[in-house]
């Protein structure tokens, strides 16, 4: 017993005398069987093992840890001589696997050596000798060894860097990507891809991929979900972006990449293409990408206004509203003052639209950037980034995304009924003036009819054929210009759809209005029938008490050749005369399209002697028209169709 126990210390003292192949791997306390493992099969030929550090790893069937190697990216085992002293191959022929491990991620490679050597997903295996127990793990992240676990999303490689130019040539390059020879580490995916990054993108911003994917070939996006990661790496460095509805997995901000041209796990040649840098590879060692560059229209939160959008610089944009109709109305001295925004390469924030955003070219041939058709502009009295000195100052609106409704100021040009246009003033009278009024987000004029009363509709029909002429008008109530007060808006139900009120006036579009900046409506089918609206506008009149209404009437017409009236008494009247009493409330609805039933002193066509006072909606086809007859009224009116002199008959007044 003594003369086997001194043999074994001399071998012991022969082994740590001998010399070793590779000095980087020398082990003070290498194990004696340098060669592959022997199984001593107690389980599985291929285990897992749940540790407190690593979570789950693989093992031995007798429980020992194994490991991957950095440098076998290729799948081929580059621990030798020395190396493999310190790091005993493993080496299974009867490949047996605990649950959740998959034979097809198992191979075996012959060496140069030529011993044989499992693999997992393409790496070869080995266990270290200084793991004297079965739950220990003191080889991970020595000399680029690496725990094997059977779930690393992201894998580390250490290779010499062959870059391939955009002509075909390969060169070694070292990790600064200069010609030379060196081994670099740098991260793969789990089977040994190489992953790069670009060096124009941004953090958390790729500015290669075009919309379509049609460069993707050449570098495509790469993802992954994040499980384990080798010792050296924090998952915290890791994120995803979404590039044009695909997810993209980012390191440090940097969004990452395959190369195309990669064919062979283990390559890296994209680090020369298509010059060398461009495209380098990623370690620990890796920068944060740098911050994006501001983007040419930003959006800005303000204690006053809310979200408003600024230029790069943080400079608040603004609307002016001359430019209903889409085309700039500020130059000479205005754009001294109001200089035009132009974004050549249009870059938005969070939050904005590309295809809300267009190019106009100016009367003085500049390009000018506008929101939903909203020519943009500066303020040369914003001193600073966040300024807004330039809002509600000579009809300029600072800029915000959440409009509901706007402010237009412009010359109101009415058509009347015959198709005729006419330049009217705010008063509905002919003449020259720029009146101020409200109109839709882009720039569509809104309408009143003054027939209608407070919060009530008395122009829509319940089939609502009539609503191709004057289309009933509703938003949600958002953002608004500053010289407009949300608590003046409403909404009603109109047969079932919602109408926008203002000051209880219900809103309109008007059909002929086929342009942005158009408001034909304002002459149609008389000037003043369907006002513009802005905040000088009055409240709308309280609804009448129809209790108190002496009669009410049913129009219809029989083509052009008489007016038809129903109720009290009527049916289908035609041409009645009426004889209505001083002091009392009488209703005509009229339903006589193309036939406006006018109340006139003087019998005859035209809108030449209407009766108007007491008279609401005087010259309606369509709605209510109520009369309270005066006091002083005469003793004789008519009603007359204002294009057909057989439609009419008498009213007399009396007491």
């Amino acid at each position: 017993m003594k003369k086997l126990l001194l043999l074994f210390v001399l071998s012991l003292i022969v082994i740590s005398c001998s010399d070793d192949s590779d000095d980087t791997y020398n082990n003070p306390n290498p194990n004696p069987d340098s060669e592959t493992e022997t199984e001593t099969e107690v389980g599985n030929s291929v285990g897992l093992r749940s540790d407190a550090t690593f979570g789950e790893v693989l093992t031995n069937s007798e429980g020992k840890t194994l490991y991957f190697f950095g440098k076998d990216a290729k799948g081929a085992s580059n621990c030798s001589g020395g190396c493999a002293d310190v790091w005993p191959i493993f080496f299974t022929d009867d490949l047996t696997l605990d649950s959740g491990l998959s034979a097809s991620d198992f191979g075996t490679i012959t060496r140069e050596d030529g011993e044989q050597q499992t693999t997992y997903k393409g790496w070869p295996l080995y266990l270290f000798t200084n793991d004297a127990a079965t739950t220990d793990i003191n080889g991970d992240n020595t000399n680029n060894f690496f725990v094997a676990k059977p779930d690393y999303s992201i894998m580390i490689t250490v290779a010499q860097l062959v870059g391939r130019d955009s002509s075909g040539g390969e060169t070694n390059l070292t990790s600064e990507f200069i010609a030379g020879d060196e081994e670099t580490l740098y991260i793969t995916d789990e089977k040994g891809n190489t992953l790069y990054i670009f060096i124009n993108d941004k953090k958390n911003q790729n500015n290669f991929t075009a919309e379509d994917f049609s460069n993707n070939g050449v570098w495509p996006i790469f993802n992954t979900t994040i499980g384990s990661l080798p010792s050296i790496l924090s998952a915290d460095d890791f994120g995803t972006i979404d590039v044009f509805g695909e997810s993209q997995l980012t390191y440090k901000g940097w969004p990452l990449y395959y190369f195309g041209q990669d064919q062979e796990r283990g390559d890296n040649f994209g680090v020369g293409f298509p010059a060398a840098g461009i495209w380098p590879i990623i370690n620990p060692d890796t920068e944060e990408a740098p911050e994006p560059d501001p983007n040419a229209v930003r959006i800005s939160e303000n204690t006053t206004f809310g979200n408003v959008m600024t230029n790069a610089e943080g400079m608040t944009l603004y609307f002016f509203g001359k430019d209903a109709k889409g085309t700039s109305n500020c130059s000479g001295g205005c754009s001294g003052v109001w200089p035009t925004f132009f974004a050549e390469n249009l870059t938005l924030d969070a939050g904005l639209n590309a295809d809300d955003f267009a190019t106009i070219t100016r009367e003085d041939g500049a390009q000018q950037t506008t929101y939903k058709g909203w020519p943009l502009y500066l303020f040369a009295n914003d001193a600073s980034s966040g300024d807004i000195n330039g809002d509600n100052a000579n009809n300029f609106f600072v800029a915000k995304p959440d409009y509901s409704l706007m402010i237009s100021v412009a010359q109101l040009v009415g058509r009347d009924s015959d198709g005729n246009e006419t330049n009217l003033t705010g008063e509905y009278i002919p003449g020259d003036e720029e009146t101020l009024y409200v109109t839709d987000d882009e720039g569509n004029t809104l309408y009143t009819f003054i027939g209608d009363k407070k919060n009530q509709n008395n122009f829509t029909a319940d089939d609502f054929s009539n609503n191709g002429v004057w289309p009933i008008f509703h938003t949600s109530i958002e953002g608004l210009p500053s010289i407009l007060d949300s608590s003046d808006f409403g909404t009603i139900d109109v047969f079932g759809e919602s109408q926008l009120t203002y000051k209880g006036w219900p809103l309109y579009y008007f059909g002929q209005d086929q342009e942005r900046g158009d408001n034909y409506g304002v002459g149609f089918p008389a000037a003043g029938v369907w006002p513009i609206i802005n905040p000088d506008i009055e409240e709308a009149p309280e609804p009448e008490d129809t209790s108190s209404v002496a009669a009410t009437y049913e129009v219809s017409n029989n083509g052009a050749t008489a007016y038809l009236f129903s109720g009290n008494g009527l049916t289908d009247a035609s041409n009645p005369d009426f004889t209505l009493k001083r002091g009392e409330t009488y209703e005509f609805n009229v339903n006589t399209p193309g036939h406006p039933f006018l109340v006139k002193s003087v019998q005859g066509t035209g809108t030449a002697n209407t009766f108007d006072d007491g008279v609401t909606n005087n010259g309606a086809s369509t709605g209510t028209i109520s009369f309270t007859v005066p006091n002083d009224a005469p003793n004789t009116l008519f009603y007359n169709c204002e294009f057909h002199g057989q439609m009419t008959g008498t009213i007399t007044i009396v007491d």
